[in-house]
């Protein structure tokens, strides 16, 4: 709001000054302090809708995004002094709320397992340490384990043929090794650099299920968690306008079936 504010304010001033009832527009130096306080706020928008969304992976966005947000709350530097505050409490609040994220073992294994990310942000050596070696744990125990041994991943379908497989084992540092060392899979991985923030999460560890299958198997499991209650909100929102009072005979298969066509977005409604 602040931001549309700023850019039409040339075009509200030019209204209000028709209006004698109209209220007063901000000073100059009030129009700087807004300025300034759009420039604090906006890293705060973007993690907002990030860390919202619907179609891709979040989980794992909140440790690199509040390193991030508080890295670049620190390099603004603003002139006002009610600015200054403002940046000064939302630090505190960062701090308060999240200062104890890294000890989340959701969060944190989630950040460690997305190949985008990996260890990279974390401030608390002892906590990146603590997630690691409980990822080594279940690796170890998953291998120890008779019945979800090193072919897991391929026991449960019927394996394609994949030319480049050799390849991908040369790419990612790896070529398939005795049983004796598959337990140091978390090494191997925090080993290769990390991809491109553009990449999707899961289609890297697809190509990388035959070189780490045990990362794998938990990566499916952790990276699928939703980082806020955003989405299940919207669809009780949508539920809620669909089931309005002159609708209240829709049966719950229909209506099931209403908010499924409602969630399609428009290429696949007229597949």
């Amino acid at each position: 709001m602040l931001e549309r504010f700023l850019k039409l304010r040339i075009v509200i001033s030019e209204i209000v000054i028709e209006s004698v009832v109209a209220p007063n527009l901000p000073s100059a130096v009030e129009m700087e302090t807004l300025n300034e306080l759009t420039t604090v706020l906006k890293p705060f928008e973007y993690v907002t809708r990030e860390s919202s969304g619907q179609k891709y992976v979040t989980i794992s966005k909140i440790i690199p995004m509040l390193n991030c947000l508080t890295t670049e709350l620190n390099s603004i530097t603003p002139n006002s002094a009610i600015v200054k505050e403002c940046k000064d409490v939302l630090l505190r609040e960062l701090k308060r709320r999240y200062g104890m994220i890294e000890l989340n073992d959701h969060a944190a294994i989630a950040t460690i397992l997305d190949p985008r990310f990996k260890n990279l942000h974390f401030q608390d050596p002892s906590a990146c340490g603590r997630a690691i070696q409980k990822l080594r744990t279940m690796v170890v125990g998953q291998l120890s384990s008779p019945s979800e041994s090193e072919d897991d991943v391929s026991s449960t379908a019927p394996p394609e043929y994949d030319f480049w497989k050799h390849h991908k084992e040369l790419a990612h540092g790896h070529k398939k090794k005795k049983k004796s060392h598959q337990g140091d899979e978390v090494s191997l991985y925090l080993s290769n650099p990390v991809v491109s923030l553009k990449s999707n999460p899961f289609a890297e560890w697809d190509d990388m299920k035959l070189v780490f299958p045990c990362l794998y198997k938990y990566a499916q499991q952790y990276l699928i968690v939703v980082a806020t209650s955003v989405p299940s909100e919207c669809l009780f929102s949508k539920a809620g306008a669909t089931m309005t009072q002159t609708r209240n005979r829709l049966s719950s298969k229909y209506l099931e079936q209403l908010l499924f066509l409602g969630n399609l977005n428009a290429e696949k409604f007229f597949v």
